[in-house]
């Protein structure tokens, strides 16, 4: 995909979010469509505005099934030393989100 599309998916995705309620069957697909490619953005985007709740769960349940999904490739192959480092790096990764949300809430 190149950068033109997704500038212009996330800033339609942006101006849905700042709308309480989407009207029309094509518009709701398009969204839903931008919601399943872009979770993170939909949520950062959404999260400030009534309404939307059961596309927030959605994205979120999406969310930790793809990530979970990709952890049991991973685990379900046989691990190898020279990867040791990649699979440390996204523990890390992981902790540093987690560490920042936290931050955040304080």
């Amino acid at each position: 995909m190149n950068s033109q599309n997704k500038e212009t998916d996330l800033l339609q995705l942006q101006q849905f979010c700042q709308q309480t309620n989407i009207a029309g069957w094509c518009a709701n697909v398009w969204l839903n469509g931008l919601i399943i490619r872009y979770p993170f953005h939909f949520l950062v985007y959404s999260q400030n505005t009534d309404g939307n709740e059961l596309r927030k769960d959605k994205a979120k349940q999406n969310i930790k099934r793809e990530l979970v999904n990709k952890i049991d490739k991973i685990l379900s192959k046989s691990l190898e030393e020279k990867d040791i480092v990649a699979y440390e790096k996204l523990l890390s990764t992981l902790d540093d989100i987690f560490l920042r949300t936290e931050n955040n809430k304080q």
